[in-house]
């Protein structure tokens, strides 16, 4: 089975990734969803843990996979090695993850994440 790659941080899984993972499920498209293992707000593991929440059905149907890659610096493709190359639509660009991190606002997170954001973020405060 072939799968559609998409190479992000994924801090935090928002409703614009969502939007397009969701519209290639919808038609039939295995996803592949690589997580940076970036410094961030939510280590790599919990970013991972976000998406998997959200897509657990998929996750047993084996529609979707998630990985943890290293840290990238650039994306080096040949030339006609069978796959294309394609831009997220203006729309999903609109929903940005930084402002999610800096505010603190969830309304535009999934509901799954919304409660792995306030666990992780309560754990936090009992550490210190």
């Amino acid at each position: 089975m072939k799968y559609n790659l998409f190479i992000g941080r994924w801090s935090p899984f928002h409703n614009g990734h969502k939007t397009i993972i969701d519209s290639f499920l919808k038609n039939g498209k295995p996803v592949c969803i690589a997580i940076r293992d970036s410094k961030e707000k939510y280590p790599a593991a919990v970013r991972a843990g976000m998406i998997k929440a959200v897509y657990i059905n998929e996750l047993v149907k084996g529609l979707l996979k998630v990985i943890i890659i290293p840290d990238i610096e650039m994306v080096a493709i040949g030339r006609g090695v069978g796959y294309a190359i394609v831009e997220v639509p203006e729309i999903v660009k609109a929903i940005s993850g930084t402002k999610i991190r800096m505010s603190g606002d969830k309304n535009d997170v999934p509901p799954e994440v919304k409660e792995i954001i306030e666990s992780y973020e309560k754990a936090l405060r009992k550490k210190k």
